[in-house]
This record gives C-alpha cells, structure tokens and sequence, in this order.
C-alpha cells in the first residue's frame, strides 16, 4: 500500500503473499499496512488493502457507517473503502469496484486488526 501511495498513477499488482508489511508514517511512528492473510487482493482493491485498513475487513464495499471518508469507528480513521474508491476511481478501474471479491479463506490469517507501533524514544 506504501507503493500505492508513492506512485499514485501506476497500477499495484501484488508479487507474493507476505508475512507482514508495515510502513513508518513518522520518525517512530510505524502503521500496519499488511496483516498477511495469505490472499492478497491489492490487485483488485487498488493497491489498498481492506483486510488490513477496513475495521470491519469488509471485502465488498463500504458497510455504510462511514461520515465524510472518516470510519464509524473512529474519527481520526480514513475509510478503507473510500480510499478504496478514490484509487480506482484516479486509475480508471472503476469496473474492478464491481466484481465481487470471492469467499476469503480465513485460514491463512492472523487474528486482530490494524496496528500501529509507535517507538517513543526514537521519536522525534
């Protein structure tokens, strides 16, 4: 999802299942961007994860209890399915928005939700 939002323009197909994937937003400050389901769907998502950035890791659109692309959960979280939205929206894939996401095999995935680390003493 970092690579999505660097290179904003380009298309993001995923080239492995990882383990985990997380990304430094600040000095100190590192958000989980991939929670290693074992089934990647960035290739159709936009290269927006909604396993790991949708509270509720719906996988077919948004559950309808967002306000202003903040999540129902909390103001400070962006919707995943916004952002979602938004991607597909900028590379012209819209048509992907459409097709329905399989049945996921929750089997390869680790319990929780999205984390965040935050290491206070190499902040800055």
């Amino acid at each position: 999802q970092f690579m999505a939002e660097k290179y904003a323009n380009t298309p993001l197909f995923p080239g492995l299942d990882t383990c985990f994937l997380g990304a430094v937003d600040e000095h100190g400050v590192f958000s989980e961007k991939c929670q290693a389901c074992g089934k990647c769907v960035l290739g159709e998502t936009g290269g927006i994860c909604p396993v790991s950035r949708c509270a509720k890791r719906i996988l077919n659109g948004p559950c309808g209890g967002s306000t202003n692309g903040k999540c129902e959960l909390s103001k400070d979280l962006d919707c995943a399915w916004q952002l979602i939205i938004e991607r597909l929206t900028a590379l012209g894939r819209m048509d992907d928005y459409e097709k329905l996401a399989e049945l996921k095999d929750w089997s390869f995935d680790r319990a929780g939700g999205p984390r965040k680390f935050i290491r206070e003493d190499i902040q800055v």
